[in-house]
């Protein structure tokens, strides 16, 4: 559930982001996710999915693609809920 507090930052965050997908992620109440794997040692957010259209903020990274989009990220860092070490990666926090 997002707080006041959230939704201001989120609101902040949208204010700066040119969103070709009309800010999906959010007005779905966050399930709407683009997979990926946060890690925060390097605030780095790894792509593992290819969204359709291509996605603006994906770009390549060695063998992979990292997301560049402070509120995909700030999403990460917050609500999706996974570990780095894990296999299972989580659209969403449930709840």
């Amino acid at each position: 559930m997002l707080d006041h507090e959230d939704r201001r930052q989120l609101e902040e965050l949208k204010a700066q982001v040119q969103c070709e997908r009309a800010f999906t992620c959010v007005h779905t109440a966050l399930s709407d996710l683009c997979q990926g794997k946060y890690y925060p040692e390097l605030e780095i957010l790894e792509c593992l999915e290819t969204p359709q259209p291509a996605c603006k903020f994906a770009h390549p990274f060695g063998c992979t693609q990292v997301c560049s989009c402070a509120l995909r990220k700030f999403i990460a860092r917050n609500f999706d809920r996974w570990s780095v070490n894990s296999t299972t990666v989580l659209r969403q926090r449930q709840g």
